[in-house]
């Protein structure tokens, strides 16, 4: 069988539909943020590795508050943590460092 396309958008549904997603990213630029925009947002893999720490250990330390809520924000799925909170946080409480191993 041959490649076989279908059409079922016309032209201003295709229009309708970018103006949806640059909406949607705007408001995302706009979130008031508990993390300054100065400092360095980390993903959950660079945030335990920083911790020396797994990714399953970071986020069960976020779900139980070891980690407080404003070290970290959430875009849509994917959740960023500010490195200078993080490091606050490690120095008040030692036991979220765990030594690297080499």
């Amino acid at each position: 069988m041959a490649n076989v396309l279908f059409y079922t958008h016309n032209k201003q549904d295709l229009k309708d539909a970018v103006r949806l997603i640059i909406n949607e990213l705007r408001q995302t630029e706009l979130i008031d943020s508990s993390i300054p925009k100065d400092d360095e947002k980390l993903s959950q893999k660079a945030a335990a590795a920083l911790l020396g720490i797994s990714i399953t250990s970071i986020i069960s330390w976020r779900k139980s508050g070891k980690i407080p809520r404003d070290a970290y924000l959430r875009i849509g799925r994917p959740i960023f943590y500010s490195k200078k909170r993080l490091l606050e946080c490690a120095r008040k409480n030692r036991s979220l460092i765990k030594p690297v191993k080499n």
